[in-house]
């Protein structure tokens, strides 16, 4: 794979969220819920907690679908699943 494939591969957080259609804080809750996976969908620019994330849109897309396909209201009122409704992300 070439440099610029590399490049285009992984987003910021705003081209991510514009590619999928989501807002920032939408994008934060399907990660903090575990439905984002990291090292798949996304991945850290630094050490720490608030660094910034490089996205995967591709895979992000893809868990995305699989959410909605699990529960498709989940995506439409944003309730996103927790480990306590036995819903994996």
């Amino acid at each position: 794979m070439n440099t610029r494939a590399l490049q285009e591969h992984w987003a910021t957080t705003a081209t991510a969220c514009k590619a999928l259609g989501i807002g920032r804080s939408t994008l934060q809750k399907l990660k903090a819920a575990g439905v984002l996976s990291a090292g798949l969908c996304y991945y850290r620019r630094g050490m720490g907690q608030t660094a910034p994330c490089m996205w995967n849109i591709s895979e992000c897309r893809a868990a995305l679908q699989r959410l909605s396909a699990a529960d498709p209201t989940a995506l439409e009122t944003y309730l996103l699943p927790s480990p306590s409704n036995g819903m994996e992300g």
